[in-house]
């Protein structure tokens, strides 16, 4: 790169852009290096843009400086589009609107959104959009569209080209056009007829060309994602609207999307899903076509080694061992009534036992959680084989189609390829009704004879798929890195010379993410190749696949957990005094902003609990301090108290401002010493009701968060309410004495102190195991991540509060629902308990409406980090105040320190669902049998 190019655009970058858009620094340039595919490159500059007129102004700035530019959205991509050596373009938070249309009918959409988010926003109303990758609950919709991603029910017609309504671009030298708007499309027409005359002039070249026009047509008989989408001169005659389905697919070569308008699909009410094992590839594949003529939504092939790594999953329906020549389908069914839904169920089960070898392992089921079941085993097997995985080896996974005529035969010959090139651990799925399969196998990078032998399969898997059974090599993945050198033998020269002029065409300097789709470059699949280091045994596993990140709270402040992961791997590269520098950086990147809640373990195909990784790390380190607390528990909480009331007290007294800009300098001066606000509560009470009297009994241990904070202001202190809301249902409440020398232990684990952890935890168990005469009566504590750490404990029914709340409260009381809107928040603790699950069932119980922050899953509080690193806590909750619908007063959840940080960025009071229970509730006269606890 010319060092006065480079100069010349950093230095104007400088004035368009805040300092903070710009991340140069080597730690961060490091943790950008990877997406979700088996490359890397270190991006010399990353910019985080708020908008399309920044956007217009850096490719502006980078046509005129020749600097090459990549777009990245969610970084899941698996062929290595979303890379670079030079500048990397993300997308800030600010990019997140969607529009829905037409009662659902269309939806307008920012490149920012979670394709999820968008299906969220449909599902009211009966739609969704028509891509449905595996990743939609992570990626994008800037890169579904740029990678024209697809899905397991999505097939050739509902992808983005399909459905494409509108579009805004942004081409390399920064001007603009928004189909939606008709100036903006007469001023391009103006400004960029060569564009379009040149645009019309291939599209006439190539319909005049018939053996071309007809290579093209075969081609989009299958899925096919390889190279740009040709078949826009063919399906369209207007240049412009050639244009905007060229960017489809385009993985960022041709412009950049900053919005999207796409016609949505309707969604069929009624659904069923069955498992069906046949004896060979030939009986399942003969199916196919039976089962796609009789409208199955989707139907999944997975082959035996597949099969084989999910088996814990199988072993619901079936024990037998699976033949090594099996093949399953997994076969979804949607309708729109009863009725029609049954008709269609009779015909597949018709056409499928006309297969004498074919085994029902589970029969057509609508019932909901046997359903998901169901779709776990196949959502399992990209997991399953990351799990295996030898450290050091990565998993790649490709993806190619096959006519339904050939897809058994082609099958057979992939099996010989894996067994000649020494691939026995790879595994074959996919999505049977389009002949598109994926392939998934681990493989090292290490040595000459590693890349020698991936070489040699990739080439053998391109001649076969390509001239044996003229198939396609990228069916949903893009062509990226790893198949621009194949884009030849799978078009032909002619195609690919029409490829090369629309890259001239539309980026004649050719600054646009170079190197993917055109690469003259033989080699580039075995170029940039990612090593993945052994950096500990926790996160190993890792494949930087990405799925973590919309769980992370630290998102938007510093790392993710894929990034903090591939940091260290790369910087374990790196020569001694750069591995230096990113190990002071992870101090602040890593330790201080990582929530170490768990929370992307949830989505984590491998399970990786990064949070546990961190706080491995932070227990080489554990604060005298800590060690002191844990050890002198009740004594600072005292302590802790008195400091609370404190400055409360002095709040009233002195201007609140006063207050938090002395505790902030404070703060600054110590990162030890927390920060305070005006929402901090002050120090709990004490006093702690008793009830006697029931037959029904339950050990009800306080948590500490609500020994230590009040209740919001003019309401009970939260151990007095739930007393009284389990007398009501005539349960009496045991709450062990001193138990404030006691703690679940969750608070030293996360902080790495695991010896205090674990004596804490044994004292607790010891504890409860008296007062529950031996586990005869449950336990309920107030603090959901205290029951999340208890609940493991051996012997005893640890019951989240909210859970018993419903089960075993809620049937005993009278419940007049709340008539007002109100906010809820699932905390991480419960997510991970059962999913949320008890605490919305309960929410939506009591009250007739309950809304949820659309992208917040952690708060970032953490325990102790929203006093000591706020702004995790700010970061993470930056959206929540803009989600509250009128006339909310009040939010819920079910951990005080949550509830703190949730009420200072929502600006209203949140506090323990147990509130609302016992201002809608009221006694039954069956449930009393004594004392009536009175407060």
């Amino acid at each position: 790169m010319d060092a006065r190019h480079w100069h010349g655009f950093t230095t104007a970058i400088g004035e368009v852009l805040r300092p903070e858009q710009c991340i140069s620094d080597l730690p961060r340039r490091l943790a950008y290096s990877t997406d979700a595919s088996f490359y890397t490159l270190i991006p010399q500059l990353v910019l985080q843009l708020d908008n399309l007129a920044e956007v217009r102004q850096v490719l502006r700035l980078a046509t005129q400086w020749s600097i090459p530019l990549t777009f990245r959205a969610a970084g899941t991509s698996l062929s290595g589009q979303a890379i670079s050596d030079s500048v990397l373009l993300t997308l800030s938070t600010k990019w997140q609107q969607a529009e829905v249309l037409e009662q659902g009918a269309r939806i307008r959409m920012q490149p920012g959104l979670i394709g999820a988010k968008a299906n969220a926003a449909l599902a009211p109303l009966g739609y969704k959009i028509g891509p449905d990758p595996a990743s939609i609950n992570t990626c994008k919709i800037g890169g579904i569209a740029a990678n024209n991603a697809s899905g397991m029910c999505c097939g050739i017609v509902h992808n983005s080209y399909h459905t494409l309504a509108d579009m805004t671009l942004v081409l390399a030298d920064g001007s603009m056009l928004n189909t939606h708007d008709e100036q903006s499309v007469s001023q391009f027409r103006q400004t960029h007829k060569a564009l379009l005359d040149g645009l019309a002039s291939l599209r006439d070249r190539v319909r005049a060309d018939t053996i071309l026009s007809q290579r093209i047509r075969h081609q989009y008989r299958l899925k096919n994602t390889m190279g740009y989408g040709l078949n826009a001169l063919l399906d369209y005659t207007d240049p412009l609207a050639i244009l905007t389905h060229l960017m489809i697919g385009s993985e960022g070569t041709l412009g950049f999307i900053g919005e999207l308008t796409l016609h949505t699909v309707k969604v069929a009410p009624l659904r069923a899903t069955g498992l069906f094992l046949f004896e060979n590839a030939s009986a399942a594949c003969a199916c196919i076509a039976s089962l796609k003529q009789l409208g199955a939504a989707a139907v999944e092939l997975m082959d035996a080694r597949a099969l084989r790594r999910v088996a814990d999953m199988l072993n619901t329906y079936s024990t037998a061992p699976v033949a090594d020549t099996a093949v399953a389908l997994l076969i979804d069914v949607t309708d729109n009534n009863a009725p029609a839904l049954a008709t269609r169920l009779a015909s597949i089960m018709a056409a499928l036992e006309q297969s004498a070898r074919v085994q029902v392992m589970c029969p057509f089921t609508q019932v909901s959680e046997e359903i998901e079941r169901l779709w776990q085993i196949r959502k399992g097997l990209f997991p399953a084989v990351g799990a295996i995985r030898e450290s050091g080896s990565t998993v790649i996974i490709e993806d190619i189609a096959f006519g339904l005529a050939d897809l058994a035969a082609g099958l057979g010959a992939l099996d010989t390829l894996f067994t000649r090139h020494g691939y026995d651990e790879a595994i074959v799925f996919g999505h049977a009704l389009d002949g598109n399969v994926h392939f998934v196998f681990t493989q090292k990078f290490e040595t000459a004879e590693d890349i020698a032998r991936y070489q040699a399969f990739m080439q053998e898997v391109s001649t076969l798929v390509v001239e044996q059974f003229a198939g396609t090599l990228k069916a949903e993945h893009g062509t990226g890195r790893n198949m621009a050198p194949f884009l030849t033998q799978q078009w032909g020269s002619a195609a690919v010379q029409v490829m090369q002029q629309i890259k001239h065409l539309i980026d004649p300097a050719g600054i646009l993410n170079p190197g993917v789709i055109i690469n003259p470059n033989k080699h580039a699949h075995l170029q940039h190749l990612k090593q993945l280091p052994a950096v500990d045994p926790i996160v190993d596993k890792c494949i930087e696949c990405g799925f973590c990140e919309p769980q992370c709270p630290s998102r938007n402040l510093t790392l993710t957990p894929r990034q903090r992961i591939a940091l260290m791997r790369r910087a374990s590269l790196l020569p001694v005094a750069a591995r230096a520098e990113v190990e002071k950086a992870f101090g602040y990147l890593a330790d201080t902003t990582c929530a170490a809640t768990g929370m992307c373990a949830t989505s984590c195909p491998v399970g990786i609990d990064t949070g546990a990784w961190i706080k491995q790390r932070r227990a080489l380190h554990t604060p005298d301090a800590a060690s002191f607390m844990a050890n002198h528990l009740a004594l600072t909480h005292r302590a802790s108290r008195s400091a609370l009331s404190t400055v409360s007290w002095l709040a009233k007294t002195i201007p609140v401002s006063i207050l938090e800009t002395a505790s902030q300098r404070a703060h600054e001066i110590s990162r030890a010493l927390p920060v305070y606000h005006r929402y901090v509560p002050a120090g709990a009470t004490t006093v702690l009701p008793t009830s006697a009297g029931y037959k029904d009994k339950v050990v009800y241990v306080p948590g500490c968060p609500n020994r230590l904070f009040a209740a919001p202001p003019g309401y009970d202190p939260l151990p007095d309410v739930v007393v009284r809301l389990l007398n009501k249902a005539g349960i009496e409440v045991i709450i062990p004495a001193k138990y404030s020398r006691y703690c679940c232990g969750q608070p030293w684990r996360s902080k790495g102190n695991i010896a205090a952890a674990c004596h804490h935890e044994a004292a607790m168990s010891s504890l409860l195991a008296s007062y529950t005469e031996q586990g005869r009566w449950p336990v309920i504590t107030d603090a959901s991540p205290c029951a999340l750490n208890l609940h493991t404990q051996q012997g005893l029914n640890i019951v989240e509060l909210a859970e018993f709340l419903l089960t075993t409260v809620v049937p005993r009381l009278e419940i007049s629902p709340h008539p007002e809107p109100l906010m809820l928040h699932v905390s991480c603790s419960s997510q991970q308990l059962d999913g949320g699950k008890s605490l919305r069932t309960l929410a939506k119980r009591l009250s007739v409406e309950v809304t949820e922050a659309q992208d917040i899953s952690c708060c970032g509080f953490a325990g102790d980090k929203g006093f000591t690193c706020p702004q995790l806590n700010e970061s993470a909750l930056a959206s929540l105040a803009g989600q509250i619908p009128p006339r909310t007063q009040w939010g819920f959840s079910n951990s005080r320190t949550c509830e703190i940080g949730l009420t200072k960025a929502a600006g209203i009071h949140y506090q323990h669902i147990a509130y609302l229970l016992d201002k809608v509730s009221e006694s039954l006269p069956s449930n009393f049998s004594g004392a009536v606890y009175a407060p």
